[in-house]
């Protein structure tokens, strides 16, 4: 059953994991020094509206506060901009060849919006199904998002040595563009179905933005607005989202887990309760 107590443990080890003062995590709940001792002592319940704040500050899913699980499974890695998953350059070719496939003759589709594509399959990919496609690290520059040099370079370059990628220069809209020739298809079973559906949802929306569109449209996703410039964007801000960016309603999820815990914590009803209700 989870207990003020063991909020108050998650809250304790989530803010050392930050590196944060008692004072420091006050501020930024607006709380005094004392009222956040008194949380992470379980002797103060918090409301719904106030996990919801502390989840976003630890860049956390709100409901993971209602789980009864042990505090080291929410806590056991440092919560910093750098992401530990595990990158599949493969994942990554045939994702590249995939889009390439469905939307690369499009005019508009050049590198600034290959980038952008990338970025939303990793990031709705995590939101939705828990890991993102590739495992790619993203940088925030000032025009959005971009694959970090190190994971994305080393794989292009693989492609064009291999000739399963072209990469031409050309006159669009006044501008120099870089577009992407596929010389070959995709492997489709190196990417799941789920995947599958993430890609082609993505495409479908965002695939006819021009380069300056989709830049715009990326400057509002909530792991973009909160990373420092040129620093790596932490996968777990897509739990910030608002619409129409986030796909599902994280608050609405946990006050579900919160009204399905409280459930279990009532027990049978009572037969002295049960002819009342009926009596009524």
């Amino acid at each position: 059953m989870i207990t003020a107590k063991k909020i108050g443990n998650k809250i304790k080890l989530l803010r050392e994991n930050l590196g944060l003062s008692q004072s420091d995590l006050a501020k930024k709940m607006n709380f005094s020094r004392g009222t956040i001792t008194y949380i992470e002592a379980g002797k103060r319940d918090l409301e719904t509206l106030e996990l919801i704040r502390f989840s976003k500050i630890f860049n956390i899913d709100p409901a993971s506060f209602l789980r009864d699980e042990e505090p080291a499974k929410i806590s056991s890695k440092k919560i910093t901009n750098q992401q530990d998953f595990l990158f599949s350059s493969q994942k990554l070719k045939n994702l590249i060849l995939y889009i390439l496939e469905k939307c690369g003759g499009k005019p508009n589709v050049g590198e600034t919006v290959l980038y952008k594509l990338l970025y939303f399959c990793d990031f709705d990919s995590y939101e939705i199904n828990g890991s993102p496609i590739t495992g790619m690290n993203y940088v925030k520059l000032q025009f959005g998002p971009v694959p970090r040099a190190k994971e994305y370079n080393s794989t292009v370059n693989t492609m064009i040595n291999n000739n399963e990628l072209k990469i031409i220069t050309q006159k669009y809209h006044r501008m120099i563009q870089k577009r992407y020739i596929a010389l070959k298809e995709s492997d489709k079973s190196i990417l799941d179905e789920k995947e599958k559906n993430i890609i082609n949802e993505i495409i479908l929306k965002y695939s006819d933005m021009s380069a300056r569109g989709i830049e715009i449209f990326v400057h509002g996703d909530a792991p973009w607005i909160e990373t420092d410039n040129k620093e790596i964007i932490n996968y777990n801000l897509v739990f910030n989202r608002v619409p129409p960016y986030s796909h599902n309603d994280h608050d609405a999820d946990f006050m579900q887990a919160g009204q399905s815990d409280a459930l279990k914590d009532l027990g049978p009803i009572s037969k002295e309760e049960h002819d009342y209700y009926s009596s009524l």
